[in-house]
């Protein structure tokens, strides 16, 4: 069976969406200042006394800003409606890697805005294969060839498949060659909630479960939040009771902050101190331009109640944990990569009830690395290598 995917279906897209995209945040981002300005004036307004239920100025003041408000919805409808009059006359262009990268950052950031306000930059959920968008029924069939072992790579907050590759290292292809594995990435918008990401991959996965031969088994590589989101697919899917995690036969977590995140814990608490002081309270709206993904990460929230659980029995789960210092200093050691500390990145935590299940024997540390070094770590690469093809 051929393992390739026709030069024609490379992934094209006209840039005007891209623009009518920036230029819709654009507008947002006008009014946002608007707001945080008209907000800090009404405070202003307000010193000497309790801070006003009133976010906006009222009078002449308040009309003022009312104006520009208007005017800056007015004009950037405008631009949309021009560039809608220009885009059949300008042709697809051929998406490139930069254009790829900084876009997976901005839903990353604020993702979950872009989808509810349609942005046309906002992210689906798709599959990724020799750097091509390929449908559940292409992934099917290329998982179908018994000589190759399927093999899903989910990448992490900010992420898109492309930064698999690191230091011309790609864990994903390293295993191709190793170990006749096919791997296929997942693309998603990681500015979602872990639980509205968790909903879709359940579907996709269900939906993948259909198409697959009996006896096909999947192995999964998830790295950082893509860990969170598996097992978010996971938990939903054993609430509904379907069969496709049985398929799951080796879940490997890279990096996966199972018990939260330490940057959105600053994050966090930045916010509290900003709200203690009325005068600091209208710039905490800037605090909280990030997205839901983001927030999920403080506590390593995997669904919408909150709750935890224990990863399924019948799959062969491991985790690997990075940490910048050596084991000769336990105090730096906590601190891990920078971004997830050794704990949170295999499973642990004081409370039983919040164990992932992983087994002891399964778990790994990696020292002298970083967070995004766990992708081109050799040592990393050594620890997928004996678990996925010895």
């Amino acid at each position: 069976m051929n393992n390739t995917i026709k030069e024609s279906d490379a992934k094209t897209k006209n840039h005007v969406n891209d623009l009518k995209g920036l230029n819709q945040l654009a507008q947002e981002g006008i009014l946002g200042v608007v707001d945080v300005v008209d907000s800090v004036h009404q405070s202003v307004l307000n010193l000497g006394g309790t801070l006003s239920q009133s976010k906006q100025t009222n009078g002449l003041t308040g009309f003022i800003y009312r104006s520009i408000r208007a005017t800056t919805r007015l004009s950037y409808r405008t631009i949309n409606f021009a560039l809608s009059r220009f885009t059949p006359l300008l042709p697809d262009v051929l998406l490139t890697k930069r254009r790829d990268h900084w876009v997976a950052v901005l839903n990353g950031i604020i993702g979950d805005h872009l989808a509810a306000t349609d942005n046309p930059l906002a992210l689906e959920m798709t599959l990724v294969y020799q750097d091509q968008e390929i449908s559940i029924q292409q992934a099917a069939i290329l998982w179908s060839n018994p000589n190759v072992k399927p093999l899903l790579l989910i990448h992490g907050l900010c992420l898109n498949a492309q930064s698999w590759q690191q230091k011309d290292h790609n864990h994903g292809q390293a295993l191709a060659k190793g170990g006749q594995y096919l791997p296929i990435y997942l693309n998603y918008n990681s500015g979602l909630a872990i639980a509205d990401n968790g909903l879709k991959l359940a579907q996709l996965m269900f939906e993948l479960n259909t198409l697959l031969a009996e006896q096909q088994k999947i192995n999964v590589l998830a790295f950082s939040m893509g860990g969170l989101i598996v097992r978010s697919a996971l938990q939903l899917a054993e609430k509904d009771k379907n069969l496709w995690p049985h398929r799951i036969e080796k879940l490997v977590f890279l990096g996966t902050p199972h018990q939260g995140a330490l940057l959105e814990k600053t994050g966090h608490l930045m916010e509290y101190i900003l709200k203690i002081s009325p005068y600091s309270a209208p710039f905490v709206q800037l605090t909280q331009i990030r997205s839901q993904g983001i927030k999920d990460l403080r506590k390593g929230r995997i669904h919408d109640d909150g709750q935890s659980v224990r990863l399924p029995r019948h799959i062969k789960s491991y985790a690997i944990a990075g940490t910048a210092k050596d084991d000769k200093a336990p105090h730096k050691k906590m601190v891990g990569d920078g971004l997830v500390t050794v704990n949170s990145a295999l499973g642990r935590h004081p409370k039983k009830s919040r164990h992932t299940g992983i087994p002891k024997k399964h778990q790994f540390t990696v020292f002298h690395v970083s967070h995004l070094g766990l992708l081109s770590s050799k040592e990393v690469y050594d620890h997928l290598e004996k678990i996925f093809v010895d």
